[in-house]
């Protein structure tokens, strides 16, 4: 799904709308009542993190790349960027969040890992051509509103026999969800709020009403109400995403079973897994420049 902007102006107002909601929410930080930036915090955010996706560790090859220089575009918390440190690769996490920055230094500061961090955009990455063995992104490159350019940035910044391994929204799954239960919750929000002060929340025209935008109603359907941006994706779309790689390999992932009430977190993992792999919310992308 690509967002119809038009002009660079409304990229840039969009995109700061991007980095001022990650900065009042950081993802993760929903998932531990603890103070944020606390060991505690950190411990819970990584249990809550690995249990319900239980698929990451192996699908993100934590453990394969020692030695290698790793950059994680969009490390949030740091959750998964301490796994790559402790099985030691050459760490670098970039973040347009500076709040999601803080915190992920505070978890390596507590765990005594090595690591570096940068505030940067995904779509110019200051980095030289040919810098890094694996660039790593779990679910941040739908959030950026030229998500071609950062996959470009991505392939520039890797070197030739690199890889990148990126996380993107998968299109049939937050699509149902979204034009059944997402805006059934849109049109009680609107309301419960009121006209005016709901339009202001999804920034849109003061005086709009109707039939809200599949993509506003898509966006705030994926990570919570007021996400500015999120961006769905099928197989063709992605295979044009990716086209400049040498290879890529497509996986689906996750089944978000706790968001079924009673039933859900009574399912076996090895069917919930299955039910991942078959209609799975999240495309993971294996490309080798």
């Amino acid at each position: 799904m690509t967002q119809e902007l038009q002009s660079p102006h409304a990229q840039d107002g969009l995109k700061r709308a991007v980095q001022e909601f990650w900065d009042s929410k950081p993802c993760g930080t929903q998932n531990s009542p603890s103070q944020p930036g606390s060991p505690q915090f950190f411990r819970e955010v990584e249990s809550h993190r690995y249990r319900e996706e239980f698929h990451i560790p192996k699908v993100a090859e934590f453990a394969d790349h020692r030695g290698e220089r790793v950059l994680e575009v969009g490390c949030g918390l740091g959750t998964d960027g301490c796994q790559f440190a402790q099985g030691g690769a050459i760490y670098l996490g970039c973040d347009l969040s500076q709040r999601s920055l803080s915190l992920a230094r505070e978890a390596f500061r507590h765990r005594r890992l090595p690591g570096d961090f940068a505030s940067v955009d995904a779509e110019t990455l200051p980095f030289a051509a040919s810098s890094f063995d694996l660039v790593y992104s779990h679910g941040v490159l739908h959030h950026t509103p030229d998500t071609p350019a950062a996959i470009r940035e991505v392939h520039r910044v890797l070197r030739p026999g690199g890889r990148a391994i990126i996380m993107l929204y998968a299109r049939t799954t937050f699509w149902i969800g979204a034009q059944t239960l997402g805006r059934l919750r849109l049109r009680r929000l609107r309301q419960r709020l009121g006209r005016e002060e709901f339009n202001r929340m999804m920034r849109l025209p003061r005086e709009f009403e109707g039939w809200l935008p599949t993509s506003l109603v898509i966006s705030n359907s994926t990570d919570g109400v007021g996400n500015p941006l999120s961006q769905i994706y099928n197989r063709r779309e992605l295979a044009q995403l990716f086209a400049p790689f040498k290879s890529i390999r497509l996986e689906k992932h996750y089944f978000p079973r706790r968001k079924l009430p009673w039933i859900g977190q009574r399912l076996p993992r090895s069917f919930s897994y299955w039910l991942g792999r078959a209609f799975g919310a999240f495309w993971y992308i294996k490309a080798d420049k």
